[in-house]
């Protein structure tokens, strides 16, 4: 190994000779390109790397002067990526003069991956030993990732009770191709092993019973497959022991294990009988903490922190918390160099235990560098922006992890790991952030169908790249088709205009849409207006009163008296109004083209609240209705009047929000609230006139977060959701217009797939108060979760009659699913039961297509993110 590193380092300081060489003859001897500025940097020979992946490194050196130490530097970056075998340096003049210069580099790549082997594998798949390794096809050959997966390959075996297992990687070269090579991993996997029984002795306060739930390690049973792990059992003797230190009994100990070890040739497998020996000691009460040293600080401010009170049983989880936050007081003001330790103080007689908290304390730490590692697409302050700390700021943990935070809700990187270490002097520290990136930008194309058989198929493709050109802004290229719509989006986002928390963006929109079953009025009476149940009918209703509790006709037109004395109201009004059935026959569909602009623009401030944010934005919005009149005759008369035209309207919206929400994508802590008011038309004129109103909260809550393995923990997260939405009138429209003009696309409707799951559509609602609770277990927490729902979702004609809401105007639903948890893949798949409740109070449970016979459930598939809806 020494010998070969000296024939490279022999190799390379021949070619830099060589280099030096070739420029000097050039030029008769003299060095012509020192100091002269690099025009340009090349690079020949690329095959399996792309020039862009190479742009982070060359693109600083471009436009500087030309010294042998830059030239060290920039050969020494290329060699460390580990991508290249050789690499060849020359120079050339950059203009006739030779004012500049290009330095050209001819490599020879490493050899790529062509494939992956594992031989020996027979108790566990290829395809999950595929899943933990890093190396890839198409990878350049590295023999540190390499070890790496070695590692990683026998962890898995590890943790499916394999302790015997032997790993060893080697690559071979690939006789169909000698630029490629072969990975493999040899596997020998020994016997697995399994608990047959778990024991205890010396246990005198806790029973067997107890003790065995405390242990992550189980019996081999019909339920478990009771697969023995060394690491885990290691962790379940800790735990064992924690159990009696949070119960007083501070000295309990496992003092020893015994391994009873059952062979079983024919198949291959080892039975352990396990036997746990405790010493459980003595149990003893809480006597207090006190503090010394402290001048920062007050004892009074530090006993705040001190959760715990004197004469109880001893808990030493809740003293090493209270030690905690007494640290962590400290660490978040910037004192990280202060010395604090515990000291503890025995009464053998009453059986107590006091803490004293020794505090040497010293100066503030400042922070002397910020540094960013692995980044090579994002730009650095992209990177920068988002830590709320500078060099000089006062080191804060709090702020720390708030960084984190952002640097992971950007959704560019996969890992982001801090380091703290030392700086120049007493006093500095420096922040090294190490970031790995994800992809940033992708090609989605999916399938969204829900709720109603009447609801469209979409296919949607959609480019976006997360982080365009590495300067962390959006630009999308969306592409919706369905039988009914087809859609096409240009959007883009700056989130940080002059480099403030200020964001803008601007979109552009050309879509046509077919609006199907539309009711129609072509039927005698014919009616002129537009507003539904007052001057505007749709066949076969005639707008004549009845009698509300039978239906059946009063006979004349009656006075405003006769009306409320016996209680009449119309036909249509009887049939339930806007969700009355109007058979098919009745029903007509018209072309509507759309080409919209929208800009946008907001603000966030960071407080210790949540991330409080503002935003407005404006579009207009023309749009072309079209049909045969001959044939159909919409019962509203804006429909009527639209026909054949181009119509303008314009919309100016309104929002703050306040977030404090841990992860944007997928929270598992933390609330959002958020108020948006629409307003279209009205002074901004057009031929649609209404505001629109949101109201939205949401809560999460983690109940459950327990580390299974090293690689995956087990959550309970509950969310919870309600917003409430209004289509109200406008305060004032130009002369000729109603103050409510709006179309069906307008008002807000039921779509099945996220507001009342399972539901069949329903339209031109102006009032809606969706609800939903979920409960939600990752199976695996970046990529897929399991949701339990139950919905509530109340929907009005009016919001007049919200004010009289009861529970019989309310859809509900239950069910569960999986929803994967990645921004570039998010699919959701629900089984889903429909239930309301009656006049007389019962639950009428609703019969789906899946299972009609017993179950009665209904499918929902979708898209993450609403395309229907508004």
């Amino acid at each position: 190994m020494r010998r070969s590193a000296i024939l490279v380092s022999a190799l390379v300081l021949g070619l830099f000779v060589s280099f030096l060489s070739s420029l000097q003859a050039q030029t008769g001897g003299k060095e012509w390109y020192q100091g002269k500025p690099i025009r340009d940097i090349v690079i020949k020979g690329l095959s399996a790397v792309s020039m862009n992946e190479l742009a982070g490194i060359v693109e600083p050196y471009k436009g500087k002067n030309f010294t042998d130490d830059l030239f060290w530097e920039l050969q020494s970056k290329l060699y460390a990526l580990d991508y290249f075998e050789i690499i060849t340096p020359n120079a050339l003049p950059g203009d006739p003069n030779r004012n500049t210069v290009i330095i050209e580099f001819t490599v020879e790549e490493r050899p790529v991956v062509g494939e992956i082997q594992f031989r020996g594998n027979r108790k566990v798949r290829t395809g999950d030993l595929l899943d933990v390794v890093l190396i890839k096809t198409g990878d350049m050959v590295n023999t540190s990732k390499l070890k790496v997966d070695e590692q990683a390959v026998l962890g898995l075996y590890l943790e499916r009770g394999f302790p015997d297992a032997k790993v060893t990687g080697s690559i071979e070269p690939d006789p169909k191709n000698p630029k490629k090579r072969i990975v493999v991993f040899t596997i020998t996997e020994g016997s697995q092993t399994t608990i047959r029984s778990i024991r205890f002795s010396g246990n005198k306060t806790y029973s067997e019973s107890t003790l065995k739930k405390v242990m992550e390690s189980k019996e081999q049973s019909f339920f478990n497959s009771g697969v023995y792990q060394e690491k885990k059992f290691q962790q379940d003797v800790q735990a064992v022991e924690r159990y009696y230190k949070e119960r007083g009994f501070i000295d309990a100990k496992v003092v020893n294990v015994t391994r009873e070890v059952e062979r079983d040739e024919e198949e291959n497998r080892t039975y352990l009988n396990l036997t746990l020996y405790i010493n459980e000691g003595d149990q003893y009460t809480y006597g207090g903490i006190t503090f010394k040293g402290n001048e920062i600080f007050s004892t009074e401010r530090l006993n705040e922190l001190v959760r715990q009170k004197p004469g109880g049983i001893l808990n030493m989880t809740k003293v090493e918390q209270d030690f905690q936050r007494v640290a962590d007081l400290y660490f978040e003001n910037g004192y990280i160099f202060n010395s604090i330790n515990r000291e503890m103080i025995r009464d053998e007689q009453k059986k107590t235990i006091s803490f004293v908290i020794n505090i040497v304390e010293r100066n503030r730490a400042h922070i002397e560098n910020i540094i960013i590692k692995g980044n090579k697409k994002t730009k650095d302050f992209v990177l920068y922006r988002e830590i709320p700390l500078e060099v000089g700021d006062v080191f804060s943990k709090k702020k720390v992890v708030e960084g984190l935070q952002n640097l992971y809700n950007l959704q560019y990187f996969s890992s982001v790991v801090p380091e703290t270490p030392q700086g120049s002097a007493d006093g500095l520290m420096d922040l090294v952030i190490n970031v790995e990136e994800s992809s940033m930008a992708e090609i989605m194309f999916g399938l969204a169908f829900g709720g109603s058989t009447e609801f469209p198929i979409s296919g949607n493709l959609r480019w976006t790249d997360r982080n365009f050109l590495g300067r962390g802004q959006t630009f999308s290229i969306d592409l919706t088709a369905s039988p009914i719509v087809q859609t096409l989006s240009f959007n883009f986002l700056e989130k940080w205009l002059l480099g403030k928390r200020w964001s803008g963006g601007i979109d552009f929109t050309i879509q046509h849409s077919k609006s199907s079953g539309i009711p129609q009025d072509v039927l005698f009476p014919i009616f002129s207006g537009n507003n539904p149940g007052v001057d505007a009918f749709p066949d076969p209703f005639t707008g004549e009163y009845v009698y509300s509790s039978n239906g059946k006709p009063f006979g004349r037109k009656p006075t405003a008296e006769e009306i409320k004395q016996y209680n009449l109201i119309t036909d249509y009004e009887y049939a339930g109004g806007t969700t009355a059935i109007v058979p098919s026959q009745y029903k007509m569909t018209y072309d509507i083209y759309n080409f919209s602009i929208g800009l946008n623009t907001g603000y966030r401030f960071r407080t210790p609240l949540g991330t409080l944010g503002t935003g407005t934005g404006f579009r207009t919005t023309l749009t072309y209705l079209d049909y045969d009149p001959d044939l159909f005759r919409p019962y509203l008369s804006t429909d009527r009047q639209n026909r054949g035209e181009w119509v303008f309207s314009n919309a100016l919206s309104l929002s703050l929000y306040l977030d404090k929400r841990d992860f944007y994508f997928n929270p598992t802590s933390g609330y959002y609230l958020n108020q948006t008011a629409k307003f279209v038309g009205g002074p901004l004129q057009g031929e649609k006139h209404y505001i629109r109103t949101d109201s939205k909260i949401e809560n999460f809550i983690t109940l459950l977060n327990v580390n299974i393995t090293d690689t995956w923990r087990y959550q309970l997260v509950l969310g919870a959701h309600s917003q409430l939405s209004f289509i109200w009138p406008q305060f004032w429209v130009p002369s000729g217009y109603n103050k409510l003009t709006a179309g069906t696309a307008d008002l807000l409707w039921i779509d099945g797939m996220y507001i009342a799951r399972g539901w069949p559509r329903e339209l031109d609602k102006r009032t809606i108060w969706d609800n939903w609770l979920e409960l939600r277990m990752p199976l695996a927490e970046r990529i897929l979760w399991f949701d339990i729902f139950f919905d509530m979702v109340g929907r009005w004609n009016t919001p007049e009659e919200f004010t009289n809401f009861k529970i019989q105007d309310f859809l509900f639903g239950y069910g569960a699913g999986i929803r994967f948890s990645i921004p570039q893949f998010p699919i959701r798949l629900y089984m889903a039961k429909r239930f309301r409740i009656d006049e007389a109070g019962n639950v009428d449970m609703k019969t789906g297509p899946l299972f009609r016979d017993t179950l009665g459930l209904d499918f929902v598939f979708s898209i993450g993110y609403e395309i229907f809806n508004q």
